[in-house]
């Protein structure tokens, strides 16, 4: 049986995802503005070895369920963790019920519905559920997870007040992100597809198709990313084998939970361990994987061989926020990025990109003298300037490469009247008009002269 190019082996845990043919998932290509239709040169794998860049955590760090500076996935924190020195910030994207890309981390949102007594009846709703408008319009609270408490009780605003900065704003779009952080800093797109975790429960039911759900993101990023530095990143194995698919502009990691305790395991095998993701990372080409802290400071040999085969290795995780382990990560381990809430906040940072460009800039600026240039012969540098050579003038030999001309009594040097037969060969042969006080260059007037 003959596979078409475009279908791909669906995941080894044999849940729907995608249209399924035969057995196998098909993955629509997307046409990329940019590149049109070509393919040959790919820089889904480029990766500039630098220092351990450092990524802003959500802009400058989760709000929801930690203190930080400003509300997580806002423009504001954003540009607030690019002032700060990151060199990449880090949001999660999923869509609205109108399918625009929003940045927002949950999949669902609380909506309270005001009844006549003092109690309010609490509903869970997911973002896909609602239009952008309704989004901004309704006032929603937050979704807190893991919790004993009763769900009426679980109240923390997403929804600020009327007369909020707009840049303080939550479910800012895609595109609003693209055009208004500044561009100087990268971007970590974590795209937000619901899995089913190992308890049997679905993170969102009833999702949008893959196909249709990428392409709305990409479209965005294509048409809007310009030349910003842009990396992907998913939990769920097969959204990056997609978006590796789909385009060959921005690489891709693979965001793994490990052998962890603290979060939520999905039932896909391949996102059990660390050794596992490098493994699948390795075999579907992607740049690499996004590992999670508690399980690298545990072991880290499965980044010792994610590096033996070629892979990038970022790390997330609230082991992060302690500084001990951020240089723990990039001294000893050697990842290549660290993402972390409030970057920045406790001691003075500089982009290594902005680095790079105050540096590139400077080695621009710097005026570098030209080199001195031999007059050619017939020029008027040539006349004027030759070195004097004792016993040598013009009546000895013709045909010498260099001539001492004697100083006219003004102070402007000229050639002076010609009064043998070989000063006149010598002067018509190098284009010189004789004036009444001798022989200056010709002057050129037209462009077929020069």
């Amino acid at each position: 049986m003959v596979i078409h190019q475009n279908f791909l082996p669906l995941a080894s845990s044999g849940l729907p995802v995608g249209k399924i043919y035969l057995g196998y998932l098909f993955i629509r290509p997307v046409h990329n503005p940019e590149t049109p239709f070509k393919m040959d040169v790919s820089f889904i794998k480029h990766w500039k070895k630098r220092t351990t860049l450092e990524v802003g955590h959500r802009g400058m760090g989760n709000s929801y369920t930690k203190c930080a500076v400003a509300r997580e996935n806002s423009i504001h924190s954003l540009n607030k963790a690019s002032e700060r020195g990151a060199d990449y910030v880090e949001f999660d994207v999923q869509l609205t019920k109108d399918k625009i890309p929003v940045i927002f981390h949950d999949f669902h949102v609380m909506v309270s519905v005001a009844k006549r007594s003092p109690e309010k009846d609490v509903h869970q709703i997911a973002v896909k559920d609602l239009k952008l408008d309704q989004l901004r319009l309704l006032h929603l609270d937050h979704v807190q997870h893991h919790s004993n408490t009763p769900l009426n009780e679980q109240v923390i605003k997403v929804t600020g007040e009327n007369d909020e900065a707009e840049d303080l704003r939550p479910f800012p779009t895609l595109i609003e992100a693209l055009q208004n952080v500044s561009t100087d800093v990268g971007f970590n797109v974590e795209i937000k597809f619901p899995m089913v975790q190992e308890d049997g429960i679905n993170e969102c039911e009833n999702y949008f198709e893959h196909n249709e759900f990428l392409d709305r993101i990409l479209k965005d990023v294509f048409l809007h990313g310009g030349k910003r530095r842009i990396v992907f990143s998913s939990f769920d194995p097969d959204i990056c084998t997609m978006v590796a698919t789909k385009q060959n502009k921005y690489p891709v990691l693979f965001l793994c939970c490990g052998a962890n305790t603290r979060h939520q395991v999905y039932q896909d095998e391949r996102t059990r361990t660390s050794l596992t993701a490098v493994n699948f990372a390795a075999g579907c080409g992607i740049l690499g994987v996004n590992f999670h802290s508690e399980d690298v400071l545990r072991d880290h040999s499965p980044i010792t061989k994610a590096k033996q085969l070629g892979l990038i290795s970022f790390v997330w995780g609230d082991e992060l926020n302690d500084k001990t382990n951020v240089e723990f990560m990039k001294k000893t381990v050697g990842v290549d990025g660290v993402i972390y809430d409030r970057i920045g906040e406790t001691e003075l940072r500089s982009s290594v990109f902005m680095l790079e460009k105050a540096k590139k800039n400077e080695l621009f600026s710097k005026k570098i003298p030209s080199p001195v240039q031999t007059p050619r012969a017939g020029s008027v540098h040539f006349l004027n300037d030759q070195p004097k050579i004792p016993g040598l003038n013009l009546s000895q030999s013709v045909n010498q490469p260099h001539h001492e001309w004697p100083i006219s009594s003004s102070s402007r040097r000229r050639s002076p009247t010609v009064t043998t037969e070989a000063e006149k060969y010598f002067a018509a042969s190098h284009g010189l008009i004789q004036l009444n006080q001798g022989y200056l260059p010709q002057q050129l007037t037209t462009a077929r002269e020069v």
